[in-house]
C-alpha cells in the first residue's frame, strides 16, 4: 500500500505504535484527541489492508548477553546452476547468532547480520558454524560499534 493512502490521522496512530506497540487503544485516542472506536477501526483496517504487518517487541540484545553486533559479507563458491542461493540463506538464518541474511547484487553474494557475546563467540560461531555450510566461500567480518536508526527504520 503506498504512504500516500494514509491520511494524516493513520500516520499519527502509525507512529505511536511504532514508538509503543503496547499502547492501548485508549492512550491512543487520548493522545491524538481521538474518539476510541475511531482509533480502534483504524488500527483494525490498517492491519486488515497489510499495513500494520505485526505487533511485536524488541529485545534489548546487550540485556540478552549479545552485546557484540556484527555483519558478515560472504561470497557463494558453487554451481549457481544447481543450487538455489535461497537454500543457503535459510540454512545460514538457522544459525543460532545470527539475525538475518540478505541475498545481494555485486561483489558480494550475501550480507548476514550476526549477534554474539564476544570477538571469541562470533570467531568460533563462523568458524564452526557459518564456514561449514556447503557452498559458503569467502567471508569478511565487520563489527559495529554503533548504530543509528534512520528515518524509515520502522519499514525495514
Amino acid at each position: 500500500m503506498a504512504a500516500k493512502v494514509l491520511d494524516e490521522k493513520d500516520r499519527r496512530i502509525l507512529e505511536l505504535l511504532q514508538h509503543d506497540s503496547r499502547a492501548s487503544t485508549q492512550a491512543i485516542a487520548d493522545a491524538l484527541n481521538m474518539p476510541r472506536v475511531t482509533v480502534h477501526d483504524r488500527i483494525r483496517r490498517l492491519t486488515e489492508r497489510g499495513v500494520i504487518k505485526r505487533f511485536s517487541v524488541e529485545l534489548n540484545r546487550e540485556h540478552m548477553g549479545w552485546p557484540l553486533h556484527g555483519y558478515i559479507l560472504a561470497n557463494w563458491m558453487g554451481n549457481r546452476g544447481q543450487t538455489d542461493r535461497r537454500e543457503i540463506a535459510e540454512e545460514i538464518c538457522a544459525l543460532p547468532f545470527v539475525v538475518g541474511v540478505h541475498i545481494v547484487t555485486g561483489q558480494w553474494d550475501f550480507i548476514v547480520e550476526v549477534v554474539a557475546r564476544n570477538m571469541e563467540d562470533l570467531g568460533d560461531s563462523i568458524l564452526d558454524e557459518l564456514s561449514t555450510i556447503q557452498g559458503v566461500g569467502h567471508t569478511q567480518t565487520m563489527v559495529s560499534f554503533y548504530d543509528f536508526d534512520g528515518c524509515a527504520a520502522a519499514l525495514g
